[in-house]
């Protein structure tokens, strides 16, 4: 407890932490927050509207039993905490292998989905010559071909374990700051899920900027859940979000949720997995 304590004071004081609702006496439940539009936003008219936003909403209201509050923080600070067994929660997680050894994981709460070889809208004639894409082939025999990954991010183990046997050159961290990059010519492409693109382009004020071409290693969707400390805490928090998900997820305000701010034309895509989104555990 002391360690959650003195980093949560830290961030208090770099004026890090929005407080939430908070039931005195309750069992403490601190959110660490990521600002990535459009499943949580933190700033502008949108604010609090995100996809991550609105699930902390309904599982806030659900575990009375907890005092919550807020930490609005970088990714890569996130996983740190995690990895020394602060007693913190994140919804979005993608678990992996060498997550599950620091966190542990609730059934899924959202899907990213589908994922894409992201470019300018310019460049698509020079990418659609390329044939098939694959991003092997753009990693290895096209490395003049620039892009960046957001550090610590798991995108899809196929998508992970390419980044991590073919490096790219640089990181970044905030999903508007790789796409100001490509749209100013410093980098070629980038490597996310449809909605985060259309939501960034909308916010740069460049709605038609890019483009999403599907390419050979797109997965299935990938899913979404809540992350917490791998500790005795972290394990009883996620037995109660599982417990208020098994309820939720079935509703059809629960699906609108899933469903917000993805593009029109993936809502098909989405619509025909979701019922192997209720069933995944």
């Amino acid at each position: 407890m002391g360690k959650r304590r003195g980093l949560a004071g830290l961030a208090v004081a770099l004026g890090l932490v929005a407080q939430g609702p908070a039931l005195a006496g309750g069992k403490p439940l601190v959110w660490s927050i990521f600002d990535a539009p459009p499943f949580t936003i933190i700033d502008g008219e949108n604010r609090g509207t995100g996809i991550f936003d609105r699930i902390r909403e309904v599982l806030a209201a659900r575990l009375t039993d907890y005092a919550v509050t807020s930490v609005t923080v970088p990714f890569p600070r996130i996983v740190a905490s995690l990895k020394a067994g602060e007693e913190w929660c994140f919804v979005g997680g993608v678990k992996t292998p060498e997550r599950e050894g620091f966190a542990v994981f609730s059934r899924p709460v959202a899907m990213f989905y589908p994922l894409r070889i992201v470019v300018r809208a310019a460049d698509r004639d020079r990418f659609a010559a390329l044939g098939p894409l694959s991003l092997h082939d753009l990693l290895t025999a096209r490395r003049s071909l620039r892009t960046s990954v957001l550090r610590d991010r798991a995108i899809a183990p196929a998508v992970d374990a390419l980044f991590r046997q073919y490096p790219p050159g640089q990181t970044y961290a905030r999903f508007i700051e790789a796409y100001r990059m490509l749209l100013t010519d410093r980098l070629d492409y980038l490597v996310d899920f449809s909605s985060i693109t259309t939501y960034t382009a909308r916010a740069l004020g460049r709605s038609d900027a890019f483009v999403g071409l599907a390419f050979a290693e797109s997965p299935e969707p990938v899913f979404a859940r809540v992350m917490c400390a791998g500790t005795p805490w972290g394990r009883e928090v996620v037995a109660a979000i599982d417990a208020v998900l098994a309820t939720e997820r079935t509703s059809p305000a629960y699906r609108r949720i899933v469903e917000a701010w993805a593009a029109q034309d993936d809502l098909p895509r989405i619509r025909a997995v979701y019922d192997a989104f209720l069933a995944s555990d």
